[in-house]
C-alpha cells in the first residue's frame, strides 16, 4: 500500500469535509487529515515487506491535540481499519497461502 493509495482511500471514505495530504516518501511517510484549521490528525505509515502499520495521532497545539486524539484521530483510525481490514494480501505473497 503506497502513501498515495492510502491517501486516496482515506479521502474517498472520509468525504469532502476532510482534506487529506501526503508528506514524505519511501518506506515511511505521513498523511495529514484536516477538517478545519484546528481539527487535524497525523497518520504515520511504516512499511515492512508486505505489512503497513498506521499510527494515528491528533494534531495541533497541546490543548487541541488532546481534543483531536479523541475526535478526528479516532475517526481516522476507525476509517483506516474499515478501509483496509478486508483487503486480501497480494496473490503469490506468503500471507495469501
Amino acid at each position: 500500500m503506497t502513501l498515495q493509495e492510502t491517501a486516496a482511500a482515506l479521502q474517498e471514505k472520509l468525504g469532502d469535509r476532510y482534506e487529506v495530504t501526503t508528506h514524505g516518501t519511501g518506506a515511511e511517510g505521513e498523511l495529514k487529515v484536516k477538517q478545519s484549521a484546528a481539527t487535524t490528525a497525523n497518520v504515520h505509515l511504516s512499511r515492512d515487506g508486505n505489512a503497513t502499520t498506521f499510527q494515528v495521532h491528533g494534531g495541533g497545539l497541546v490543548i487541541t491535540r488532546i481534543i483531536n486524539e479523541f475526535g478526528i484521530a479516532k475517526k481516522v483510525a476507525t476509517t483506516i481499519e474499515q478501509a483496509f481490514a478486508t483487503i486480501p494480501p497480494p496473490a503469490g505473497s506468503p500471507e495469501a497461502s
